[in-house]
């Protein structure tokens, strides 16, 4: 391999490296600490301690010990009740009655870190239709805007009818990073521009290293032409006709996935939004 392009190679491997590892310094070293809620719990009035209601069935009692001690932790860190209920109801089949049935069962059990009705979130995942919500409350609501609650379902159904168990670990944990980390810091690039990036940073890595061996000549007159000189014979090349095809490519834009989602948003103070699997 030619030594430009290997060096090439080697300083688009070596800037991504660098700005992968320096994304992930900021979004999980810098900010993950700052941003820990201090503030103890407060709300007396909840009518139960419990988190995880499977009433779909489809967590084993080991998996929900273990997400209610995942949870229970994330509740600290975030200062806020974050709740998961699964159901199998035929009649919820649509995002505006999934949406109420969230937001009723947060009011009726008196959910809230601060207080009844207060900060905190719930997901909801229909299991009879694949339909699934995601409430928030109070400092959730402020703080998870429509875009984010899209990326945390999508994330979450990504895997959710092959590991239920998995994908609801992983919603739990990208609410709760979601919920300390500045939104400053928050990028979603897609394909397209991670490919951009990647072509500039080596346009611009070729062009340091060109001007870099501009002004080594290693080279001769002598090197390439003969101590007798250079014989040139005349040729004519000629030009018969030229034929020029358009062809459209299509291009594949990211459009969230899982089966779409819902942008109808909360009431009553709630804010939210909904996804299928």
């Amino acid at each position: 391999m030619n030594k430009t392009y290997r060096n090439i190679i080697v300083g688009v491997l070596v800037a991504g490296l660098i700005l992968g590892g320096l994304g992930l310094f900021l979004k999980y070293g810098v900010f993950q600490g700052m941003m820990t809620s201090k503030q103890a719990r407060t709300n007396t009035q909840c009518l139960t301690q419990e988190r995880i209601f499977d009433e779909a069935n489809v967590l084993t009692d080991a998996q929900k010990e273990s997400l209610f001690e995942l949870l229970s932790e994330k509740e600290q860190m975030t200062g806020m009740d974050i709740v998961l209920l699964t159901i199998r109801e035929p009649d919820i089949n649509d995002y505006y009655e999934i949406r109420d049935y969230a937001q009723s069962y947060y009011e009726e059990n008196k959910f809230g870190w601060d207080q009844p009705n207060g900060d905190g979130i719930i997901y909801v995942d229909n299991w009879a239709t694949g339909y699934c919500w995601l409430c928030t409350t109070g400092k959730a609501s402020e703080k998870l805007d429509d875009g984010t609650i899209q990326f945390i379902i999508n994330r979450t159904n990504e895997t959710i009818n092959e590991d239920p168990y998995g994908a609801y670990r992983t919603m739990i944990d990208t609410v709760s990073s979601e919920m300390q980390n500045l939104n400053l810091f928050h990028f979603r690039i897609g394909n397209f521009w991670l490919l951009l990036i990647a072509l500039i940073v080596a346009a611009v890595f070729a062009a340091c290293n060109l001007i870099g061996n501009k002004g080594k000549v290693t080279t001769s007159r002598s090197t390439y032409v003969p101590d007798g000189g250079v014989k040139i014979n005349r040729h004519q090349d000629i030009f018969l006709r030229s034929h020029v095809t358009r062809t459209k490519i299509e291009t594949d834009h990211d459009s969230g996935g899982n089966g779409g989602g819902g942008s109808i948003g909360g009431t009553g103070g709630h804010g939210g939004g909904g996804g299928r699997h």
